[in-house]
């Protein structure tokens, strides 16, 4: 049977979102952003303003205007990404995306895409070969989407992507994912995925890749909010979830109000929170004239309307805050690539930001079980990064 996301439950965008009900998803007529600028090189001239969409991207930075307050968002939401940008925007570095389905060719990634690889079927087709929604483009994009003047930005737009397809509930395969990934030479591995019931196989694999130098994200889950704490609980027993190991980070989610995010599974061994939206989820990637179940327009209470081209989503859960993550460790390594993954996780954790701190308690060492860390701040990470010496 094929397994989604966590638990592998997360169940490729759609299902999720409207299943949860936390975010909006609407595609339709936004304007025909490829004939524009076509001789413009926009990495050399890189403004992340020349993408249509970027002002509608709050998880990266705040922008002031008529969505932003429509959809109330709180200023401090963002990742603080311009300040990180000054230093990189991730070149030199390669991160696999182990995820369901990728479109290979969508406009906003095809041009940082390195290689490709079905590790179910042991072939490079990793196009989407049934119903479900290409979770995976979705994934890969909020990691490195190309500056083009098209769509979107990645959180690390000059990073590139190795995309490798694994679908199914099985170890042989998971640790083919695994290992490909290792030889095409990614610094990061980021997975919006897992299991609830981790092997030892798949445990050791990811502890040999961490001593190899290799950063692993995990997603924590969205076990949500009409499940009581002990589902969300990742410390329950019987669980046993590869977010949870001590040789990956694992991340949760924030919300557009830059609180934790109801539906986000917490426990003592994750690590930090990125936005993965929740009434407002974050704007990403959608299959190329699939529009799904996705609305053709949007009106904000105040009236205001939004609409889209039918290659973007809205899209809300842990799966797309742990892409948001794995990019900025992406960020991190391009301004110092001989840091580890203890240390990049060390960073991380060192440059958090508290949310709701004025209402929840932080242990000694910084720690809230619901909320780990804090919220990963791009800036404050890349620049202690940048400054770091073994």
């Amino acid at each position: 049977m094929p397994s989604q996301f966590h638990q592998k439950e997360d169940k490729p965008l759609r299902g999720l979102i409207y299943a949860l009900g936390l975010s909006l998803l609407f595609a339709g007529c936004g304007s025909d952003s490829s004939k524009k600028g076509q001789s413009v090189d926009y990495r050399k001239n890189f403004n992340p303003y020349n993408e249509p969409y970027f002002q509608y991207q709050w998880y990266l930075t705040y922008t002031q205007n008529d969505f932003s307050l429509s959809a109330g968002i709180d200023p401090d939401a963002s990742i603080h990404i311009i300040d990180a940008w000054k230093y990189t925007r991730g070149a030199g570095v390669k991160v696999a995306v182990i995820d369901n389905n990728f479109e290979i060719t969508h406009k906003d990634l095809a041009a940082n895409v390195t290689k490709s690889y079905n590790a179910d079927l042991e072939n490079y087709d990793v196009s989407n070969d049934s119903d479900e929604s290409s979770h995976g483009t979705a994934t890969a994009g909020f990691i490195a989407a190309v500056p083009n003047g098209y769509g979107i930005l990645g959180t690390a737009p000059d990073a590139k992507l190795i995309l490798v397809k694994q679908f199914y509930d099985d170890d042989a395969a998971t640790i083919r994912a695994f290992e490909y990934a290792k030889k095409q030479g990614a610094r990061i591995i980021s997975n919006s995925w897992g299991t609830g019931h981790v092997s030892e196989a798949v445990a050791f694999e990811m502890a040999s890749l961490k001593d190899q130098n290799i950063t692993i994200f995990f997603a924590s889950g969205n076990n949500g909010p009409t499940l009581t704490s002990a589902n969300q609980n990742l410390d329950a027993p019987g669980i046993t979830d590869e977010s949870e190991l001590p040789s990956v980070i694992g991340v949760g989610a924030t919300n557009e109000l830059n609180q934790l995010a109801s539906y986000s599974n917490y426990g003592s061994n994750i690590d930090i929170l990125a936005p993965g939206g929740e009434y407002l989820g974050l704007l990403g990637l959608d299959d190329t004239g699939s529009a799904g179940v996705a609305y053709t327009s949007y009106t904000f209470p105040n009236g205001y309307m939004l609409y889209l081209d039918d290659a973007h989503a809205f899209e809300t859960g842990t799966s797309f805050a742990c892409p948001v993550a794995a990019g900025v460790g992406a960020l991190m390594l391009s301004v110092n690539p001989a840091l580890t993954p203890d240390q990049i996780r060390t960073l991380i954790i060192q440059s958090a930001e508290k949310i709701e701190s004025d209402s929840v308690y932080y242990n000694d060492k910084g720690f809230n079980l619901k909320r780990a860390y804090g919220k990963i701040n791009a800036a404050k990470a890349v620049a202690l990064a940048k400054r770091f010496t073994n």
